[in-house]
């Protein structure tokens, strides 16, 4: 817990307020844990689901269990041995729920239901008291529902007889003491009233013993039970549900609170001060045909609209591995392509090519070649050291797309993106026939291949996903930003509640040339 409210303390506050330091009567983060829910949802079901499940089927194999109960009513005991006031009455209703499960009444009971015995009957058997009026309940449990009434049935006789049969005994025990004091007194001078006293006492006591037999009996026999009493599939599925998935958003949200994640596109533009030109929903659900041509056609425009004629070097960069930069950069490629412009899509991940796998080219020769080349020749034979490693993809747009590969390069990447064959090469390609040039570069943070390309392109966008990027590394991104100096064209934001799409401001050299914005 001390972990969570530590973790918690980091997150961002609201305006004003330090981050770390709570303020009085500090709303609690909603839209935050929305979107925590949001992104973990495949956590939810992955607790959810198999819980749920588990017990729906456990509630369908397991054998069924059937209820019945018998109701033994208990009048009020005002005889000639007994007081009638409640006092008393609470104590026999006790007495009676207690021995009804007593080992001796279960013997007998047993005795007369077949397969059963009194260890059995231990576990079928249970008593209750009426908490309002004076009954009994005597429940019997079994796996058939004729059994379960005849145990319930079989127990509450037997000691309705037992109980009967007690009382008689008990009256003729109190007869035979009262007729042999009566029997002393007989010829006794003086013993008159005495054995007065003794006849009339003879004579309540008859009175008594003929309504002791209605003191105790079965108000309502035990029938069998229509439906099982458990397992119950309905209740237990629809519990097993909603317990589920209330543990599910804890662990979501204690998740959140131990590994925070930027909120949503508003929260990574105040982080990082990219500006959101897509935002499309999370990967694990993939936009719809319809909705990514959309979003690639409101890049290329952006694209289009931002840059001069002078920029054409746009690096597609993320802060993380697997961020969906290879998927942006070829549909935004294609996108310009279509749109009738002569473009370049350039692998520059060297360390995890995978591009030229998507767009069915040799991953050689390619820009790794190109760039070993171009630091012995320079600048002279750039053109066609450039021209014999570039490709025609598979679905080439009307051969406006070209693809250079990565390369196959034994050389580290960063020594060959570190020298002036970088530059060279980017100076070339602003010179070639392609207006833009769309480089798919490694991510920001970790090793400097990403920072070296953004330094040099005239342009850097950023794909960000929301659900593996925390407010630190947002926070990280937007200073190796600063630091290089690169020109951010936007950020493509992948994880948000919903698609949207805006245009972006003119980058610097664009309103330098007095072109007017849309």
């Amino acid at each position: 817990m001390r972990v969570i409210v530590a973790r918690m303390s980091q997150l961002p506050g609201p305006p004003g307020v330090p981050p770390g330091e709570v303020a009085d009567d500090q709303p609690v983060d909603v839209p935050r844990f929305l979107a925590a829910l949001r992104r973990g949802w495949w956590l939810i079901a992955l607790i959810v689901v198999p819980f749920t499940g588990a017990v729906l089927l456990l509630s369908l194999v397991l054998p069924k269990t059937y209820d019945a109960t018998a109701r033994l009513e208990v009048k009020e005991d005002q005889n000639a041995l007994n007081g009638g006031d409640n006092e008393a009455m609470t104590r026999r209703l006790a007495t009676i729920q207690t021995l009804l499960t007593s080992r001796d009444v279960l013997t007998e009971a047993a005795a007369e239901l077949p397969r059963e015995t009194a260890d059995t009957l231990e576990d079928k058997v249970t008593a209750a008291v009426d908490d309002v009026a004076s009954i009994v309940d005597v429940q019997g449990t079994d796996g058939d529902a004729e059994g379960a009434a005849a145990i319930a049935n079989g127990v509450a006789e037997t000691f309705v007889q037992e109980q009967r049969g007690n009382e008689r005994a008990r009256f003729a025990q109190v007869r035979r003491d009262l007729e042999a004091a009566l029997e002393r007194l007989r010829g006794t001078s003086g013993a008159a009233v005495e054995s007065a006293a003794i006849r009339q006492r003879l004579g309540e006591l008859s009175l008594a013993e003929l309504g002791a037999e209605d003191g105790l009996e079965i108000a309502e026999a035990a029938r069998p039970p229509d439906t099982a009493s458990s397992p119950l599939p309905l209740q237990n599925t629809l519990f097993a549900l909603f317990a589920s998935t209330f543990l599910a958003m804890l662990a979501v949200i204690g998740r959140e609170a131990l590994a925070p994640r930027v909120s949503g596109p508003r929260e990574l533009s105040q982080l990082t001060g990219l500006v959101p030109l897509v935002v499309l929903p999370s990967p694990r659900w993939r936009p719809r045909p319809r909705q990514a041509a959309e979003a690639y056609q409101t890049l290329a425009a952006d694209v289009r609209l931002q840059l001069s004629d002078t920029q054409r070097v746009i690096v597609v960069t993320s802060a993380h591995l697997e961020d969906e930069r290879s998927t942006v950069a070829e549909g935004l490629a294609r996108a310009l392509a279509d749109g009738g412009v002569p473009t370049l899509l350039v692998a520059a991940d060297m360390r995890r090519p995978k591009l030229h796998e998507r767009l069915g080219v040799p991953q050689a020769p390619g820009l790794a070649e190109v760039l070993s080349a171009l630091e012995e020749s320079g600048d002279d034979d750039a053109a066609d050291v450039i021209r014999a490693a570039v490709h025609g993809p598979r679905h080439d747009s009307g051969g406006r797309l070209r693809v250079l590969p990565s390369g196959s390069t034994s050389r580290h990447p960063a020594s060959l993106l570190s020298g002036d064959a970088l530059g060279v090469l980017f100076s070339a390609l602003g010179r070639s026939r392609y207006r833009f040039v769309i480089v798919e570069g490694a991510p920001l943070t970790g090793p400097i291949d990403g920072q070296l390309l953004a330094r040099g392109a005239d342009a850097v966008l950023v794909v960000c996903r929301l659900d593996r990027l925390s407010p630190g590394e947002a926070a990280e991104l937007a200073a190796v930003l600063a630091r290089i100096d690169a020109p951010a064209l936007g950020a493509v934001v992948i994880g948000g509640a919903t698609a949207s799409y805006s245009l972006g401001a003119l980058m610097p050299d664009r309103m330098a040339s007095g072109v007017p914005g849309p």
